[in-house]
């Protein structure tokens, strides 16, 4: 039940508060013309940038992290990553990936319409972040 509230504003009568049970909030989305695209294009065309990775790897992680986030500011900074989404995939879950990558993780590639997957060559670990977009950008399959 409702009940009208006066505080001390209301009894200057310039306003009054209704109390009551409030909605329940939802957490909204942020969509932009940019991401609704993105989303759609990335399903559509299989536009994935693959990390490789292991357990308890700092390096693992930080590519991640930074890869992910160039990723999302893509949505708002557009760039050739706003077509793209980030896989992680754990070497340690699959004996083919562990034999082939065991030795190189972090390892990005990107994977073409085609599904044929293309090495982005390994990133220094001190690279800002702008000079990684460029160099990742540099590297994707046209």
């Amino acid at each position: 039940m409702n009940s009208i509230r006066s505080t001390r504003c209301g009894q200057l009568g310039l306003a009054t508060h209704i109390t009551g049970p409030r909605p329940p909030y939802q957490r909204r989305q942020l969509v932009t013309a940019a991401s609704a695209h993105t989303d759609a294009a990335s399903v559509k065309q299989g536009k994935t940038i693959i990390l490789y990775s292991k357990p308890n790897c700092p390096l693992c992680e930080g590519t991640r992290d930074r890869v992910q986030g160039l990723i999302d500011r893509a949505q708002f900074m557009p760039s050739a990553l706003m077509e793209y989404t980030l896989e992680v995939r754990d070497i340690s879950k699959n004996p083919a990936w562990r034999a082939a990558y065991e030795l190189e993780v972090p390892l990005l590639t990107a994977l073409t319409v085609e599904g044929r997957e293309v090495r982005i060559p390994r990133p220094p670990p001190r690279m800002t972040t702008d000079k990684l977009r460029q160099h990742i950008e540099a590297a994707l399959p046209h």
